[in-house]
């Protein structure tokens, strides 16, 4: 009997077998550390910056450079990510309690150790290619620290991203020694479109968390409405000033306009029927309107 009486205590305390598997699983933890890196954006910038990189020299690059490419551009964006939502936590447990450090899942000290090794080995990796292509490199590091320390929460907070779409094809083109003048000159301002476009799109679903919480970005002083209509204008306008300038650039301008069409397309669509999150549709679009771009230069 009491031996009986001990198994149906130690029955009442004991785990289930699927909470004994939960307590033990480690995809819980997997599923909180690439919410914390934010995969999606960093793959898709990676890819165009190897894009770029092939686009400035006419050939795709072999295996070991692809990957010294990656190995590059990859872990600033791993590290930004890590860091924006280590610099966003107190926001984030009121407005986003469901992110990883907000939530716990992951500790703040792991998000600082992946944000440290990131920008690390990104700059160890890129002082192996030519110059310039350590400062270029730093620079769009430096960009989204500033970003994520502070700048977005201000008027500024366009400057990070613009920085960051211009040093892209500058330090794809410095990697492979193909840095030329046509792109020193018109990637900056074609990069200014774009860089509203997407930090516009990209604040949209945050603004009433933003401004309840003290930020003051861009997207916030200008409202949803005109944040939306700023973005879509700006995407739009970027394509079309492309297909104009594609002449004097040297470019066909049949093969600009097949790189514009999504990206136009997209934002007509969008301004049309309202997405909630434009820039899951606007980001794919730039990308591939940026890699047409840079293929079609001379």
């Amino acid at each position: 009997m009491e031996r009986g009486g001990e198994t149906r205590g130690l029955s009442r305390v004991s785990p289930s077998g699927e909470e004994a598997r939960a307590a033990v699983s480690p995809l819980p933890t997997l599923r909180a550390a690439l919410a914390l890196l934010h995969p999606g954006p960093s793959l898709l910038v990676t890819a165009c910056f190897v894009a770029a990189a092939a686009a400035a020299r006419h050939r795709l690059p072999d295996p070991v450079t692809a990957l010294r490419l990656v190995a590059i551009m990859l872990p600033i964006q791993l590290a930004i990510g890590a860091l924006n939502d280590l610099c966003d936590r107190d926001l984030d447990r009121l407005v986003k309690p469901w992110k990883p450090l907000a939530s716990g899942a992951l500790s703040p000290v792991l998000a600082g150790g992946i944000a440290i090794v990131g920008f690390a080995v990104a700059l160890g990796m890129a002082a192996t290619f030519p110059l310039p292509t350590l400062p270029l490199a730093a620079a769009c590091a430096a960009a989204g620290i500033g970003y994520d320390l502070g700048l977005k929460r201000g008027a500024l907070s366009w400057l990070p991203y613009w920085v960051g779409f211009a040093c892209l094809p500058l330090t794809a083109g410095a990697t492979v020694q193909h840095l030329t003048l046509r792109v020193v000159i018109a990637a900056p301002p074609l990069a200014l479109a774009l860089a509203l476009s997407l930090q516009l799109a990209n604040s949209l679903p945050d603004i009433e968390g933003d401004r309840r919480g003290g930020a003051g970005g861009l997207a916030v002083r200008l409202g949803a409405v005109w944040s939306r209509r700023l973005s879509l204008g700006m995407a739009a306008l970027a394509g079309v000033a492309a297909t104009v300038a594609a002449p004097a650039l040297g470019q066909p301008v049949p093969v600009v306009i097949a790189g514009a069409l999504p990206l136009v397309g997209v934002s007509a669509t969008l301004a049309l029927r309202p997405f909630p999150r434009p820039f899951l549709l606007l980001a794919p679009a730039v990308g591939i309107f940026t890699a047409v771009w840079l293929l079609a230069l001379p």
